[in-house]
């Protein structure tokens, strides 16, 4: 009893050429998506940062501004000469400058909230530009592995 062997079909139905080519362009399209992503990762760190630092100095500068008001230009002789003579309008004038200081740090907590918003606005802009572009890439890289996984190269 004699078989004829009969052609065997290849393990793998597209031919070795194309299944590289194709696993080059697969590994190809996630390299550019990666760099894509990971250069966005970093442009929006490196925002963070200079926000950051732009937003504490804005905070360190209203800091100084208020405390450079509220420096008093008298002497402690002159203020105890003036308790001295006038112990009602020494008082007074101290009750005057502490309701003053009050007044300036609730002024000072005013300005740091406008800032930490103007701030946080600032990078929100930025964090919506790098969400969009992380976006466009991984829509890029599915487009990409579509075309290849569907034999259109």
């Amino acid at each position: 009893m004699t078989s004829k062997s009969q052609p065997q079909s290849p393990l793998f139905p597209l031919p070795i050429d194309d299944f590289g080519a194709r696993a080059l362009d697969a590994m190809s399209a996630f390299a550019e998506a990666n760099q894509r992503v990971v250069g966005q990762i970093i442009e929006l760190s490196s925002a963070a940062a200079a926000e950051r630092l732009r937003a504490l100095g804005e905070l360190q500068s209203a800091a100084v501004e208020t405390m450079r008001a509220a420096l008093t230009t008298e002497s402690p002789r002159e203020s105890f000469e003036e308790l001295r003579q006038d112990p009602m309008a020494w008082y007074g004038k101290r009750l005057a400058g502490a309701m003053d200081g009050a007044q300036r740090m609730l002024k000072l907590f005013e300005t740091n909230a406008q800032i930490v918003s103007r701030s946080a606005e600032r990078f929100q802009g930025s964090a919506e530009r790098g969400g969009k572009e992380i976006a466009d890439a991984v829509s890029t890289y599915t487009t990409r592995m579509r075309d290849v996984y569907a034999g259109r190269n």
